[in-house]
């Protein structure tokens, strides 16, 4: 097995938390200390043990460390920033309350919710392998009538775009 990556080859362990990953690759590393590697690791801990432990020609990190490094350092900043409130998404969006009609009748969704639906909206797009944000992105609850639930999607749907 040590002989196949000199020759090119790749070489990729994964196997169970305390099974000797690092062990396995620590002669590797030193056997090829004129070419590079990286080492991925589930947490910044065991991250910074690699680092300690291996050569220089092998950087260490988590993989959450290595996709904030192909982000800008901008989004890459906002990542810890709360939340923003439904209700202060509503206002800033210029959402009112407005008239659904439910199976059981009508209702009124309040503000907050169509912000939530907004937010959860951007979520789930986020979460999805679409390029951009589509009606069917909303979620819509089982109350409201389906004949209203494509209304209101397409309602919504350009709110969610411009979040």
């Amino acid at each position: 097995m040590i002989d196949a990556v000199p020759s090119g080859g790749k070489l990729k362990i994964n196997a169970y938390a305390a099974a000797g990953k690092t062990s396995t690759l620590r002669p590797f590393a030193d056997r090829l200390s004129q070419r590079r590697g990286i080492y991925l690791a589930f947490n910044r801990e065991i991250a910074e043990q690699a680092r300690r432990s291996f050569p220089a020609n092998v950087s260490s990190g988590t993989i959450h460390s290595l996709a904030y490094r192909s982000v800008s350092p901008d989004l890459a900043g906002r990542v810890g920033y709360p939340p923003e409130p439904p209700h202060e998404l509503a206002a800033r969006f210029g959402l009112a309350a407005i008239e659904v009609p439910l199976a059981t009748g009508k209702a009124v969704e309040p503000a907050f919710e169509l912000g939530r639906m907004v937010a959860d909206s951007w979520g789930r797009f986020c979460r999805s392998a679409d390029a951009v944000p589509a009606p069917v992105h909303v979620p819509i609850d089982e109350k409201i009538d389906q004949r209203a639930a494509g209304w209101l999607r397409s309602a919504l749907h350009p709110y969610v775009a411009r979040l």
